[in-house]
């Protein structure tokens, strides 16, 4: 049975395996890329050299030894090449003038092994063969080593050394743990070294033990870097918890914030509410009720001295009053936007039309015809427009008389406002000012039609119709 090729086998594979893992770990990896791409090269060119051994163990001719052992000679240089430089970066040694040096001398060996076989053995005497205990025949070359051949063994101790003192230096340097493992690769090394020259002096069974030199310095390697990178895997998922948990702290406290922004928000938005209500009732109900106070006051002188002027007085009265409460209610809509979705229109357009006049004495007359209840889009919309309408009107117009018509039947709504204003040309006022573009994007808003009219010295006519939709 061919125990001994069936473990050479083994052993290749395992470091065949590690060295496609770490392979990809290299290249997919950032973290230790350097140490992980050496790693791989070295377990992968040793894989390589025991599989050779495996053929040239098998030979059965000179010609057919040297040829295996010609190119074995790549993945030798190799894989003592990458684990110097491996063990540098492991160690943090890096006596480059030393590592290029050993390099440099596996590399000339190896191009005289394959160039020239005869400049690493001076004679070749013949192929022969060893019985192991278990009778597998294993053969060997038998030969005399010439100088470079030398050359190359003192390389071999020259990196024995090397990790010797790295591992040493580490283990000095505080790094205990990871140099414990290099010395357990390096140990198992040492340990098959001297049992390989044991064998040969006839003191135990002679087996190629050397050959299984690295196995322990790659599987115990491959387990440390194993577990450094889980342990980093374990770290970037406890990283990830604490962002997670961090994101969900910084959220929440986010939240909290924005509800105090909020709060603040809606707390200035309803003083400046009031502000603005406080300024109405001055600009317009405080001064209509002082106007009305001051005629109510000598109303009596007046009406006794010339009852004619009186009774005009009076209806300036009626008038002023009547302005003042259409302006109160108008408030109240304001404060209590709900009620006017329930508000009649028409109710609302007398409203508005009073107001207008207790504010600026200009007369207005309200028509309106028919009666339906509309939806509260329709109506909301259609008293915004009116708003801004009289708005135009007050601000503007310079009219002495305006006339409100609101005509609703079943089907449809149209509401006039007209004034006998100075008027304007209306390609020549941009859309935004005087509230237009706020009329028109009401309208559009409930789906009705807008249209202004208006001409420099007659006045203003503005007209929205809004047609019940097709079931």
């Amino acid at each position: 049975m061919a125990y001994y090729t069936i473990a050479i086998g083994i052993v290749a594979g395992i470091c065949l395996g590690f060295g496609i893992i770490f392979l990809f770990s290299g290249l997919r990896r950032r973290e230790n890329q350097e140490l992980n791409l050496l790693f791989a090269v070295f377990a992968l060119s040793y894989a390589a050299t025991l599989f050779n051994g495996i053929r040239f163990h098998n030979a059965t001719s000179v010609e057919a030894y040297v040829a295996v052992t010609r190119w074995d000679a790549i993945f030798v240089v190799l894989a003592f090449s990458s684990l110097i430089w491996y063990i540098a970066g492991y160690t943090q040694f890096r006596p480059r003038l030393f590592l290029w040096g050993l390099t440099a001398l596996f590399i000339l060996t190896s191009m005289a092994n394959i160039f020239r076989s005869n400049l690493i053995y001076d004679q070749l005497l013949g192929l022969n063969t060893v019985i192991m205990p278990w009778g597998e025949e294993v053969a060997y070359l038998e030969a005399t080593d010439s100088a470079w051949s030398l050359l190359f063994l003192v390389g071999q101790l020259a990196v024995l050394g090397f990790m010797i003192y790295a591992c040493i230096r580490q283990f000095l340097h505080g790094e205990r743990s990871k140099s414990l493992i290099l010395g357990i690769g390096v140990l198992w090394f040492v340990v098959a070294l001297a049992a390989e020259l044991l064998g040969q002096a006839g003191l135990i069974v002679p087996i190629f033990y050397a050959e299984f030199g690295f196995l322990g310095f790659a599987v115990a390697i491959s387990l440390q870097m194993s577990n450094e990178i889980i342990k980093t895997e374990e770290e970037l998922a406890a990283y990830q918890l604490d962002l997670e948990r961090l994101v969900r702290e910084r959220t929440a406290e986010l939240e909290k914030t924005q509800e105090k922004l909020l709060q603040q928000t809606q707390e200035e938005a309803a003083l400046e509410e009031r502000s603005r209500l406080a300024r109405d009732l001055h600009d317009a109900v405080t001064q209509t009720i002082y106007s009305a106070a001051l005629i109510a006051e000598v109303l009596p002188v007046v009406w006794e001295r010339d009852p004619d002027q009186g009774l005009r007085n009076l209806a300036k009265l009626r008038q002023l009053v009547r302005g003042a409460l259409a302006e109160m209610r108008s408030l109240l809509f304001e404060l209590r936007p709900s009620a006017l979705e329930h508000a009649d229109l028409g109710s609302l357009l007398n409203q508005q039309a009073d107001a207008l006049t207790g504010r600026t004495r200009i007369p207005v007359i309200v028509d309106v015809k028919g009666e339906r209840e509309l939806p509260a889009t329709i109506t909301v919309a259609l008293y915004r427009i009116i708003q801004e309408a009289f708005n135009n009107v007050e601000k503007h117009a310079r009219a002495d008389q305006v006339k409100a018509v609101l005509q609703r039947s079943s089907h449809e709504v149209c509401l006039t406002i007209q004034d006998n204003g100075r008027g304007f040309d209306p390609s020549s006022i941009p859309a935004e000012r005087m509230g237009l573009q706020f009329m028109r994007e009401r309208a559009e808003d409930i789906g009705a039609i807008f249209d202004l009219k208006s001409n420099p010295g007659r006045g203003t006519k503005v007209r929205v119709t809004w047609s019940e939709p097709a079931i």
